[in-house]
């Protein structure tokens, strides 16, 4: 076959190709050299991507920045701006994530923003992108978790929990919700005495689970106990 169709063959398989499971780096460089000028950002986002799943965060960090200055894109900077998070450079990491939604305001690019606020201690702004996420995605359980826990974070448990009770209706296999709940439980008043005690509202057999394997004694009275008070009261 003749090579310059096998070229473009190549090109597209290479463009296709999952990073994960497709081309490695060897390949990706191979396209480098041999693709056209206005193909090569691409293969540079690609071997970015190879990169890290090697785990060589700062070689990543230098193709996907030469993606950038060859052609500005909303997946380069999103992964750049993962490798700054991973090195635990936040401020970059933030600045790369806001490019990435000046692209394409995109819901992975909000949540890893938000994330992003969230380490750095910026709660308003982690409550603004967290809003955002819910806007984007309101019946995605996963979208509430980083306002709730903006939220109980600058002092406000009474809205975090509100998130955290939306989230559970959606999955309650959402842990970073339950345990919110059991974190900021609410006040809830007994007649019997006038002693106010604290429980989560809902999710006391996940509070037991929870409490338990904490090492706290958290039992139910069984129905023998319950009924040895009742003749005892007699």
């Amino acid at each position: 076959m003749n090579k310059l169709i096998i070229f473009p063959i190549v090109l597209i398989s290479l463009l296709l190709s999952s990073p994960v499971l497709g081309a490695g780096v060897a390949e990706y460089t191979r396209a480098i050299d041999t693709s056209p000028d206005d193909m090569k950002y691409k293969f540079y986002l690609l071997r970015g991507v190879a990169y890290r799943n090697q785990g060589d965060i700062d070689k990543a960090i230098k193709d996907f920045s030469t993606s950038i200055q060859m052609r500005p894109s909303h997946d380069a900077y999103l992964r750049r701006g993962e490798m700054y998070f991973e090195k635990g450079t936040y401020n970059i990491a933030e600045h790369d994530f806001s490019d990435a939604i000046e692209i394409n305001p995109s819901l992975e690019a909000h949540k890893l923003r938000g994330l992003t606020y969230l380490v750095l201690g910026n709660l308003d702004m982690a409550i603004a992108d967290g809003t955002e996420l819910i806007k984007m995605a309101p019946n995605t359980s996963e979208s509430y978790n980083i306002r709730m826990e903006a939220y109980a974070q600058i002092g406000e448990p009474t809205l975090a929990r509100e998130d955290a009770r939306r989230a559970l209706s959606l999955d309650r296999r959402n842990r970073v919700a339950s345990e919110l709940l059991v974190k900021y439980p609410e006040k809830i008043e007994f007649t019997s005495g006038g002693v106010s005690r604290y429980r989560p509202r809902g999710e006391i057999d996940k509070y037991r689970v929870w409490a338990s394997s904490q090492g706290f004694a958290f039992t139910l009275k069984s129905e023998e106990d319950e009924g040895s008070e009742s003749e005892d009261s007699k």
